[in-house]
């Protein structure tokens, strides 16, 4: 418990520090932070519960599904062709960096399109701890330091590059109109949301799940919902942050310390392919900047959706262009490996 309230408390003050330069996303970034300083250089054993980034991205869902509206499914309906012309973009420059870590090191091909496909963490995790063709160790050290490296760069990239600013936030409670059903409807809404996706084997079904029952009920019922108090969601995003930094596992990056430039540059190489794409959205669907370079960055749906709603981006955009491309990865990833890569693979 010692450990956890020191993690806490240091992310809280350096989430203050950050909130005060109006740095988006603060208190997420304030968590992933403390914990990973904290696991590398005194606790390494350190774990963040389960149970507390769940509630964490129960709140994070509830506060992006409730952006949906009758007006906004109208609009997504005119991206289709974007929504999955984008997707396939962004798998296929994350297979070419795949092939040019193969080629270049000792790691084997299906271990690096593991390692490089975005959005997908968890998912490849489970998938390379249960298939003895893959070096599990390639996969998680790759798969972490693109998340990493796009869930810190990003937020300064759209400030200081693409010219963001933070919209104004209030700490502990909202800043201007806040009317709407109460918002503590998100307790049996995103509660079911999550019970729901998880009995589907919804792929991170405590966050999706909450979105697709918040969208619903706010669509169906007609309803504008109340945005979340700043401080749950502050809390939110630090349990968020704090869960991820505490993922990080010194031990295996040591490992396959080799392969470290490859991911580094593979993932800047994916950023600045998003940065293009984000640009043909731009011109081709009038989308402004910043929600284009969000829906299409390579980090996870949670990260980039918050990011937006720092922002005052278009979150229901983001979400459907992050949400089409995790979907896509999770039903026809693992078949078309198992298609390809035979079960006597060797590398």
């Amino acid at each position: 418990m010692k450990k956890r309230l020191t993690a806490l408390v240091i992310s809280f003050l350096l989430g203050l520090l950050l909130f005060h330069f109006r740095i988006p996303i603060p208190f997420m970034l304030s968590g992933i932070i403390s914990a990973s300083v904290l696991k590398f250089f005194i606790w390494t054993d350190m774990r963040w519960p389960l149970l507390w980034r769940n509630l964490g991205l129960l709140a994070a869902g509830y506060g992006i599904g409730r952006s949906f509206t009758h007006e906004t499914l109208v609009q997504m309906s005119q991206h289709v062709l974007g929504v999955f012309g984008a997707s396939f973009v962004a798998i296929g420059i994350s297979l070419l960096v795949a092939w040019f870590t193969y080629k270049h090191t000792f790691a084997n091909l299906l271990s690096c399109i593991m390692g490089m496909l975005p959005g997908g963490l968890n998912q490849m995790m489970l998938l390379a701890d249960e298939d003895p063709r893959v070096d599990a160790n390639v996969v998680v050290m790759q798969q972490t330091i693109r998340l990493f490296g796009v869930v810190i760069s990003v937020p300064f990239l759209v400030i200081h590059l693409l010219g963001a600013t933070v919209v104004p936030q209030g700490l502990l409670a909202p800043v201007g109109d806040n009317t709407g059903l109460t918002w503590l409807i998100l307790i049996p809404v995103a509660g079911f949301g999550f019970v729901a996706a998880k009995k589907l084997k919804v792929p991170t079904a405590a966050l999706i799940g909450p979105i697709i029952a918040t969208a619903a009920f706010s669509i169906i019922c007609n309803v504008h919902l109340q945005k979340p108090p700043p401080i749950l969601m502050n809390l939110a995003q630090m349990n968020i942050g704090l869960y991820m930094g505490c993922m990080l596992d010194k031990e295996r990056l040591y490992r396959t310390r080799v392969l470290l430039p490859y991911a580094i540059i593979g993932t800047l190489l994916i950023i600045g392919g998003s940065i293009a794409v984000a640009e043909i959205l731009i011109r081709y669907y009038g989308i402004p900047i910043v929600t284009a370079f969000l829906a299409m960055a390579p980090g996870g749906m949670t990260e980039m959706c918050l990011a937006g709603m720092s922002m005052g981006a278009d979150v229901s955009i983001i979400l459907t262009y992050q949400i089409v491309r995790l979907l896509m990865m999770n039903l026809t990833v693992p078949f078309c490996l198992n298609r390809y890569f035979d079960e006597n693979y060797k590398g």
